[in-house]
């Protein structure tokens, strides 16, 4: 099974300062998922209604596709790099 990133570390550093942050992404995730379990009844309807015209499966896809482009986010390094100066963010 697949899961999201749990913290995300951004590292900042130049010529006088590092400084390294770790975000902890699980409680976004959990904020995230009481968001969509309370208008779950909201797509359910709208996926009753736009059945007829052919969007009902898009959107009843909508979810699955979003939650696997999250968990796509782990293990993700993203490098800048500037003259003096370097940023760095980690998915773990």
């Amino acid at each position: 099974m697949r899961f999201p990133p749990l913290l995300m570390r951004i590292r900042i550093s130049n010529e006088r300062h590092h400084i390294n942050l770790w975000l902890p992404l699980f409680l976004v995730w959990l904020i995230l998922g009481a968001i969509m379990l309370a208008l779950s009844p909201i797509v359910a309807v709208l996926v009753l209604i736009f059945q007829n015209f052919g969007w009902g499966e898009f959107l009843l896809m909508l979810g699955p596709v979003i939650y696997d482009f999250i968990c796509a986010l782990r293990e993700l390094k993203i490098d800048v790099d500037r003259k003096n100066e370097r940023m760095v963010v980690y998915f773990i």
